[in-house]
């Protein structure tokens, strides 16, 4: 027995206000995590975000294989209690006057019984609230985020293995939708016993109830059973095979079957069955199966992408009770689904055809994913979008959800216009020029500038320069920079044994060369060009100049290129001898394989490192902190004021304690590469 809102329409009107006032707050207060009655969050995400995570079970732990975790609440919303209600509430920072307020609200209820037509009984209630109210969900809503808190708050547990996700997606470990809560852990004795201890204070502290009957288990079908049963001792829980019926979808880890959609056609045919046998007029069957029977299958290809067969059923389940008005007649169809489908303004019926339907509903989900930053579209981004940017990364593996995105990307991607305005349209993959992406508009050949991130980067720091200079140091830095302005242009008519400068040059570039002999040949150019200018302004002001005198200054100054890049090395001075040095020139290497070790189990890993510019100089500090699967807990990397090199060490070994104190950690494996304050520290 739940107890039902009938209170008069002054007593909703003021629980109505306390709803609007209060909603406001719940994007600041409850966790990403839960979906359930607030704006900007959607049912639909939480399924997709189900879906996808689930779609990675295969993927083992550390410690095992994955587990996920439906729970269902025993009448949720009766049970709660009011002193957690208020505690809940005054913890979160709401006045007193506001919370005195909630508590008169809910606590001044009195309820009778109806039996046989009587009324019996007048009572007051002591917990739960009531539901058909609108204030009563909210306040729910705020109750269960303490669960989710619980939860979350085993991401910083060292005992703590969670559900086997791709690498650098955010950590998730729980999804709900108000009292409908999935839970994703690791198979492991201690993550489990972690898992129960949230739920199990929960429901000490709340009056709420796991119902552990109606709630189930799901593991990978290759799961050994003695990893089942351990799961099934610890939770107390029972297993159950997939698909899961979650939110009313199912959700699945294998190939789309057709048998997993049952229960959609059977509802459809559910309902039309009640309409079999009635007189109804062509134009009622038209009524009803555009504005009732074609909603239905809507909120199901929101979320998934039933087979081409299902779609199809349906459509011939629609067909057969619009020509015979009955779900199994045979009757003559004097027209295709497909004609029905065209526009009522053509001269057809105007319904509306399901495969339309779910490219369109796919294309709204692109929309979503492209423009709305969730959690679901934070995690796609991930898994997906990590190395290509989701307008160009192609289809290798997935889910079938995002496989269907992809197909529905081509068709709504042009369609998308971003005015400039803040400039955060990015510069080459959105259409903000009307054009479509400029990714799509530069030629094969050409490369584009990654530099250049948003349109913002354009105005405020213009285009990048046309030209790069060669990585080389030398001491005519002047004449090089001038050579590569184009400042210094060759005067016209020289040749050179019957062939123009540019013949020449092309000649002699396109000619086949050792790649040892590549980073002397492309700072060979530049020493020619300086080697000549200044030859020419000797020969202007009257000095002697000779070739053999050109050819040697060339050669010195590549000599001491190749010094300055190899030092200790013995360069001769001649030409031909130094190439033939080049070409048969192999570097002395030392390899020392360093792999990054894990640390033991309640243990994190610090990484540390520090560098400055001229020692003493300009420093910079670098630390990163990981926990005992390897994935990250912390990072950070910023400048600090000017030092030397140990300097720098010491301070970013000081940083990562800090942050390892104020984050709880005190079984700590320090790694740094410095072998002096390694010394200072073990001393």
């Amino acid at each position: 027995m739940r107890p039902i809102s009938l209170s008069n329409s002054v007593n909703k009107i003021f629980s109505r206000v306390i709803h609007e006032r209060l909603v406001e707050f719940l994007p600041n207060l409850i966790s990403q995590e839960h979906a359930g009655f607030m704006k900007g969050r959607s049912i639909v995400e939480n399924v997709l975000l189900t879906h996808e995570i689930i779609t990675d079970i295969r993927l083992r732990t550390k410690v095992g294989p994955n587990v996920v975790i439906k729970l269902d609440m025993t009448k949720a919303y009766v049970r709660l209690s009011w002193l957690f209600l208020t505690k809940m509430l005054r913890k979160m920072g709401f006045p007193e006057a506001f919370i005195g307020l909630i508590v008169d609200f809910i606590g001044n209820n009195w309820y009778s019984i109806l039996i046989n037509g009587q009324l019996n009984g007048f009572f007051k209630s002591s917990r739960g609230v009531k539901q058909g109210d609108p204030l009563p969900p909210t306040l729910f809503i705020l109750a269960a985020e303490v669960m989710s808190r619980g939860l979350n708050s085993l991401h910083t547990n060292l005992y703590f293995c969670g559900f086997g996700m791709p690498k650098w997606s955010p950590k998730i470990n729980h999804l709900s939708y108000v009292d409908d809560t999935i839970i994703f852990s690791s198979s492991d004795e201690n993550s489990l016993r972690l898992v129960m201890e949230v739920l199990q204070a929960y429901e000490s502290s709340s009056s709420q109830l796991v119902n552990k009957a109606k709630s189930a288990i799901y593991l990978h079908h290759l799961t050994d059973n003695e990893v089942i049963n351990k799961v099934e001792r610890i939770t107390s829980i029972g297993r159950q095979c997939f698909p899961m019926t979650y939110l009313g979808c199912p959700i699945f880890y294998a190939r789309r079957r057709s048998d997993y959609y049952k229960r959609l056609i059977t509802k459809v045919m559910d309902k039309l069955q009640s309409w079999k046998g009635k007189l109804l007029s062509v134009g009622g069957r038209v009524v009803l199966i555009a504005n009732v029977m074609q909603s239905i299958p809507i909120h199901m290809m929101s979320v998934v992408n039933p087979p081409i067969y299902v779609i199809n059923k349906l459509q011939s389940i629609f067909a057969k009770f619009f020509w015979s008005s009955n779900v199994g007649g045979n009757s003559r169809h004097w027209s295709s689904w497909t004609n029905l489908c065209m526009p009522y303004e053509e001269g057809d019926i105007g319904f509306r055809s399901l495969h339309d339907v779910s490219k369109a509903l796919f294309c709204k989900l692109w929309w979503n994913f492209r423009t709305k930053p969730s959690l679901w579209s934070a995690f796609i981004s991930q898994k997906y979008c990590k190395k290509l940017n989701s307008v160009i990364v192609p289809w290798k593996r997935g889910s079938h959800v995002w496989r269907k995105m992809l197909e529905c990307r081509d068709l709504i991607e042009h369609q998308i216009y971003w005015k400039p305005r803040m400039g955060s349209a990015q510069f080459w993959f959105d259409n903000w020029t009307e054009l479509g992406a400029l990714y799509f508009q530069v030629p094969a050949e050409f490369g584009i500038d990654e530099d250049i991130q948003n349109v913002n980067d354009l105005v405020e720091n213009g285009l990048p320069a046309k030209k790069r200079q060669p990585k080389i140091r030398l001491q005519d830095d002047m004449g090089q920079w001038l050579t590569f302005q184009d400042i210094l242009l060759p005067e016209e008519g020289i040749a050179l044994e019957g062939l123009s400068l540019q013949q020449a040059i092309t000649k002699c570039w396109t000619s086949p060369v050792v790649p040892k002999l590549n980073p002397v040949l492309q700072a060979l150019p530049t020493c020619i060009a300086w080697e000549l200018w200044k030859r020419r302004n000797s020969f202007k002001y009257r000095e002697e100049v000779s070739v053999s005198r050109v050819i040697y200054r060339m050669s010195s100054t590549m000599k001491a290129l190749v010094q300055l890049k190899k030092h200790g090395l013995h360069v001769p001075k001649k030409w031909l001898d130094l190439l033939t040095m080049m070409e048969q020139y192999a570097p002395r290497l030392k390899y020392e394989k360093v792999l990054w070790e894990f640390p033991p189990r309640g243990w994190i890993k610090v990484n540390t490192d520090g560098a400055c510019r001229g020692n003493p100089g300009k420093s910079l500090i670098g630390l990163c902190i990981r926990d005992e699967v390897g994935d990250l807990i912390y990072a950070e990397g910023r400048e600090i004021s000017e030092g030397t090199n140990n300097e720098s060490e010491a301070v970013a070994i000081v940083e990562a304690l800090k942050k390892c104190k104020n984050l709880n950690y005190f079984h700590i494996w320090l790694q740094i590469d410095s072998l002096l304050l390694k010394n200072i520290i073990e001393e």
